[in-house]
């Protein structure tokens, strides 16, 4: 296996600055030569034989490492440094491998908090900023219990049902991911100043955008490309017919992902998109458990091979029971009820006992609802 090109993380600034690169171009630059510095290494000729890349755009490539460096590249660098945030550019291997699978992933991702839990499995919650109280319960409940789970909430901090996925999924001590349509340094809207703090604390802030960018309208639907890229499947929990959360659902449709409605009142236009969404063969759920049986197994399958690795180590020396308990958790919380379904032969005082052993060992990790969890392998 080849080494992994080092990241120059400014080389990749630059490249993604280029005017005529783009998101596609980036991706596909990246594939051919490895890294955003190789790019700007290339020659003209070898941007337009080997990437057929169009002769003044090679011009511009190759002369971006011959000028001096942007002042806004310098000051995004500064402020990263500065605000101890992370800057992933999609050659990083800690980049989102699910987010890495679309047509146009984003060139760079500006990152508050933990980007672990970008390679963790997720479930996208969005819905109307003029939530209702219908629309709250069902926000919170669904987000609770995906959150105990284990699974991941990924929302737009939005008003609304944004919102109130990312307050429950915190409520409940899970993970959650906020995607921003603007800059990290200008979180929106300001009503969430203090729950955006909260997510960069307890999960993780992303944004495509440079860290001062303001709001801007077309941002959103951009912004929502990643939301859905991000997740396993999007579930939309109220939304008018002209909603953004639509958006997210066809761009969900378009990525391969799942799309879940939850149906309403039919006197409610806030329930409309909803219907509108189940019309066109979205899933109509109820329960968060749906939603985890549904994709618990794409998650298996898709789960990238470092992931599955890392989850697969098994210490050596354990009983054969608390092995076999071993090999059937992962990423995503388990039942004892469940547990102990599948291992038939096993007495609940035993299967207990064997829990609990692995528990004081650090080798799983309990959570609320007496569900457990393998905790991520520390390096």
């Amino acid at each position: 296996m080849s080494e992994t090109p080092a990241i120059d993380v400014t080389a990749s600034l630059r490249l993604a600055d280029v005017e005529g690169v783009g998101a596609i171009g980036y991706a596909r630059l990246i594939d051919i030569f490895g890294s955003a510095l190789a790019v700007l290494n290339a020659s003209p000729e070898q941007l337009q034989t080997e990437a057929e890349v169009h002769a003044k755009l090679a011009l511009r490539i190759s002369q971006t490492l011959q000028s001096a460096l942007p002042a806004h590249t310098a000051q995004q660098l500064r402020w990263v440094e500065d605000h101890g945030a992370l800057i992933l550019p999609l050659e990083d291997e800690r980049y989102p491998p699910l987010l890495r699978t679309i047509a146009d992933p984003p060139s760079l991702l500006y990152i508050l908090g933990d980007p672990t839990l970008l390679h963790l499995p997720g479930v996208a919650v969005v819905g109307s900023r003029r939530i209702s109280s219908y629309g709250r319960y069902v926000t919170r409940k669904l987000c609770t219990d995906l959150a105990t789970t284990g699974v991941v909430v990924v929302s737009g901090m939005a008003s609304g049902v944004d919102g109130q996925a990312h307050l429950a999924a915190l409520a409940a001590q899970g993970k959650t991911v906020a995607v921003l349509g603007t800059g990290l340094a200008r979180p929106y809207p300001a009503e969430h100043k203090g729950l955006f703090q909260k997510i960069a604390q307890a999960g993780v802030v992303i944004s495509e955008f440079s860290p001062d960018t303001p709001p801007s309208g077309p941002n959103f639907p951009r912004r929502n490309r990643i939301i859905s890229g991000l997740s396993l499947g999007v579930i939309v929990v109220e939304a008018g017919l002209r909603s953004g959360s639509l958006i997210t659902a066809r761009l969900a449709s378009e990525q391969g992902r799942t799309v879940f409605a939850v149906p309403g009142n039919i006197d409610q236009p806030g329930a409309e998109g909803c219907h509108h969404l189940i019309r066109q063969g979205a899933t109509l759920i109820s329960h968060a458990s749906e939603v985890v049986a549904d994709l618990l197994p794409q998650w298996q399958d898709r789960a990238p091979a470092a992931t599955t690795a890392q989850e697969a180590v098994m210490p050596e020396g354990l009983p054969p029971l608390q092995q076999q308990i071993l090999g059937l958790l992962g990423s995503v919380s388990v039942s004892a009820d469940d547990l102990s379904e599948q291992l038939q032969a096993v007495d609940t005082a035993t299967l207990l006992g064997a829990l609990l052993e692995l528990e004081m060992g650090g080798l799983l990790e309990k959570m609320p609802g007496n569900r457990y969890v393998r905790p991520p392998r520390r390096t």
